[in-house]
């Protein structure tokens, strides 16, 4: 026996114990009694004749690994933390099952140099109940119903495992609407981690898959997802065409003059003030195909048109706030009249389709009221069906769900269209609907 053998056994000893407890652990934590916090009914166990362990453990090739297995299972078994079951005749030669004993958990906690699951569900408790009064409500409502799933000892779906990379998901959650500009992701990483690539490496995935599965708006990537929180590393104009008379300073000038229309920059934006809107009305528009469409076949009507992206950025959502707030000031500017419905209709044309309907209660509830669907209705749908997208199962049930919620009470005829022919429409595959102008 070398010198190296005697340190080869203890190390194998002490790895084998480990990841005995480890799995007996698991099977303790899985249980109905650790979610319910009832005393154990039946106790977890590893069989040695088909479980995890059994292969090490008939290595003929090294027979010495049995009598390790047997060494580490007695040293269990004698300081109360397992009970062993032996194969009938084969007492102390062949193991059958090694239970293991609830009222030595914790000791079989220190020994595995296992964190027990209900301090991680504790440790993510603390850090998601920071944002439990998040201005944003979708952001509030995950961690409410997160918190609490956790104290009802259940995962809700979270890593229990990474605590630090939550903390951080948190650290830019609380963040973000702070932010009066969009900010690239390394300067919001260094700004909040003295580190430019933390975010991309530990936040961004995770924070990318709340925001389209919570926000209740489908992005087409990851990039719109993030640009819709305010994260973009591009600046991003709108565009905008029509009957607007506005100025910066001193400076006056019309939208008028640009028969194409014209992209302002989120720092035009913010210096602009709206002196007059000329037109009847305000068409917002989600694709910027469909939008450069309308612009050029009704060049010279009297109305302001205006492209939201998809879901509005901030940039966008910037122009909005402005355009509202003209339109809910009184004729004397002396503050917004309440319930008013404004000067002039505002209309938006979208898709017909889940992330289209979501889009427009957007735009309504945060800025227009009063907003009114334009090709987005009955008619519409079946009128286009033909030029539909098929879809799936997943999407169906995401269509059901809308068709459950108070929200999209107002959608109901279309949401059951899409459900009965199995189709979404495309805005581009339509023509401009001005005829439903009411």
């Amino acid at each position: 026996m070398t010198d190296r053998e005697p340190l080869g056994e203890m190390e194998y000893k002490k790895s084998f114990g480990q990841r005995l407890l480890a799995q007996l652990i698991r099977k303790y934590e899985s249980s109905k009694a650790f979610a319910s916090g009832e005393p154990v009914k039946q106790k977890p166990q590893v069989s040695f004749a088909n479980g995890p362990f059994q292969v090490e453990y008939e290595d003929e090739m090294d027979f010495r690994k049995k009598e390790w297995i047997h060494e580490v299972i007695e040293s269990l078994a004698t300081q109360g933390i397992v009970t062993v079951k032996w194969e009938r005749f084969l007492e102390g030669r062949q193991l059958a099952k090694v239970y293991l004993e609830p009222d030595r958990i914790k000791a079989a906690y220190e020994l595995a140099g296992v964190t027990p699951r209900g301090k991680k569900m504790e440790r993510l408790r603390n850090i998601l109940a920071t944002l439990d009064h998040h201005p944003w409500e979708w952001v509030a409502q995950w961690a409410r119903e997160a918190v609490s799933a956790l104290v009802e000892r259940k995962s809700a779906g979270l890593d229990l495992d990474d605590s630090e990379g939550y903390e951080l998901l948190a650290d830019v959650l609380r963040e973000l609407p702070k932010l009066e500009d969009n900010i690239p992701k390394r300067v919001l990483s260094h700004r909040l981690f003295q580190n430019t690539k933390t975010f991309e490496r530990l936040v961004e995935r995770r924070l990318v898959h709340l925001v389209q599965t919570r926000s209740g708006i489908e992005f087409d990537s990851d990039a719109d997802a993030l640009e819709s929180i305010g994260i973009s590393d591009q600046p991003r104009s709108v565009w905008i065409a029509g009957t607007l008379r506005c100025s910066i300073g001193s400076d006056k000038f019309s939208l008028a003059m640009f028969p194409g229309g014209i992209g302002l920059s989120r720092d035009t934006v913010c210096l602009l003030t709206i002196d007059e809107i000329e037109g009847e009305r305000i068409v917002l528009i989600e694709n910027l195909t469909s939008w450069h469409q309308w612009v050029k076949e009704r060049q010279g009507a009297n109305e302001i048109v205006v492209y939201t992206g998809g879901f509005p950025n901030r940039t966008v959502q910037q122009l909005l706030h402005k355009l509202g707030d003209y339109l809910h000031v009184d004729s004397r500017g002396e503050g917004r009249r309440s319930g008013a419905v404004g000067r002039l209709p505002v209309y938006h044309w979208g898709d017909m389709d889940a992330g289209g309907i979501q889009i427009f209660e957007f735009l309504r509830t945060h800025f227009f009221p009063e907003l009114k669907p334009l090709g987005m209705d009955e008619q519409s749908f079946l009128r286009n069906v033909h030029t539909g997208m098929d879809f799936g199962r997943s999407y169906e049930n995401r269509l059901k769900e809308m068709l459950a919620s108070e929200r999209f009470d107002r959608w109901h005829s279309l949401l059951n269209l899409m459900l009965l022919h199995g189709k979404r429409i495309e805005q581009e595959s339509m023509a401009i609907p001005a005829e439903n102008f009411g």
